[in-house]
């Protein structure tokens, strides 16, 4: 679908336009503007983007800090948000290892108080959010050429013009559709019809809840059982029966 399909589609809902009619040049470019900005906004909600990106980068002996961004030294464009970070060790190239790093706020950076160490295995990376690009760095400095694993949300595809075919996922078209039509009302000057209204939540839920991480139930082991067994504090363990 095209941006103009969407807008004219839109528009027809909160009764803009007829069947068959089209908007001015200006009018489609200000709606485009708005559906640039929804879908722009819509980027800095978990539960809009539909999977977590794995990228793979080359650490360079010696370097600290890496920006993440559209031509930095991670090229990738610029993620609203960085899940989990790890360092592959490639000892054994055949069979790389990956663990996980452990990620850091700023507090937890700032009280560092050495942080010019080499090391050949980093275990921690504070990544600060700047903008365009973000920083990545690296705790301890990494002393051989080992990678990275970036897991960072997938950012949604947006519309560059009134012309280009843009794809969503499934689920996607009729809430950006229905979501638009509410964000035009105001700009257009026309009430939101209570269905529209109505439609648009239901219509971004169909895909949000697609959206929503699996959850991880656990169960102390000291709780197990507990009529069966008994639980070593030593070991975090069941000990066997009683």
């Amino acid at each position: 679908m095209t941006g103009g399909d969407l807008i004219n589609s839109a528009l027809r809902l909160i009764g803009v336009l007829a069947s068959g009619e089209t908007p001015s040049a200006s009018e489609s470019n200000d709606a485009l503007l708005i559906a640039q900005q929804m879908l722009d906004s819509w980027q800095a909600e978990s539960i809009n983007i539909y999977s977590i990106l794995r990228s793979v980068f080359t650490l360079t002996v010696g370097q600290q800090v890496y920006t993440l961004g559209t031509g930095g030294n991670f090229n990738l464009a610029r993620p609203a948000r960085v899940e989990r970070i790890s360092v592959i060790i490639l000892n054994n190239p055949s069979q790389p290892l990956e663990l996980p790093l452990d990620m850091l706020n700023y507090q937890d950076w700032q009280e560092i108080p050495v942080k010019n160490i080499l090391s050949a295995i980093p275990t921690r990376c504070y990544d600060d959010g700047q903008f365009p690009s973000r920083n990545l760095n690296y705790w301890p400095i990494p002393a051989v050429p080992n990678q990275t694993g970036i897991y960072s949300w997938q950012p949604l595809n947006t519309f560059p013009d009134l012309t280009t075919d843009v794809v969503f996922p499934p689920g996607y078209l009729k809430g950006i559709r229905y979501n638009l039509a509410v964000d035009l009302a105001p700009e257009f000057g026309r009430p939101v019809p209570p269905e529209v209204a109505t439609q648009a939540v239901m219509a971004k839920a169909v895909f949000q809840v697609l959206n929503l991480p699996w959850v991880r139930s656990y169960v102390d082991v000291g709780l197990v059982n507990p009529r069966s067994r008994v639980y070593n504090w030593l070991t975090d363990q069941p000990a066997g029966r009683r």
